[in-house]
């Protein structure tokens, strides 16, 4: 009788066996997101180029509550973080120096 016959096939040197080696796995955590970060980052700015406006006291304290909870989290973006919370107290005291310029002059009757 054939050997392959014996082995319910052919035998081959070069066939698979059942060991597939080590299993890579990637990402097998994943990366923490920087939205955090960005979002305090393009708040802050906003809040900078529409300080005569008294919304963007809101996008302020968003920007400033973002970057904190970013800093907090301990996300890589941290740097971003940092300038999203810089830019974000930058706007709110312009927006509230503008608001005060604008009721002293109300006041004063200019």
């Amino acid at each position: 009788m054939n050997e392959n016959n014996n082995q319910g096939g052919n035998v081959n040197s070069y066939a698979p066996n059942n060991y597939n080696g080590p299993v890579m796995v990637s990402n097998a955590i994943p990366e923490k997101s920087g939205g955090k970060a960005v979002g305090s980052l393009v708040c802050g700015i906003i809040s900078i180029l529409g300080c005569w406006s008294y919304v963007t006291i809101v996008l302020s304290i968003v920007g400033i509550v973002l970057g904190i909870i970013n800093l907090a989290q301990h996300n890589p973006q941290r740097g971003m973080a940092i300038a999203g919370i810089i830019t974000s107290v930058i706007g709110l005291l312009l927006t509230i120096g503008i608001i005060l310029l604008i009721v002293v002059a109300v006041a004063n009757g200019l």
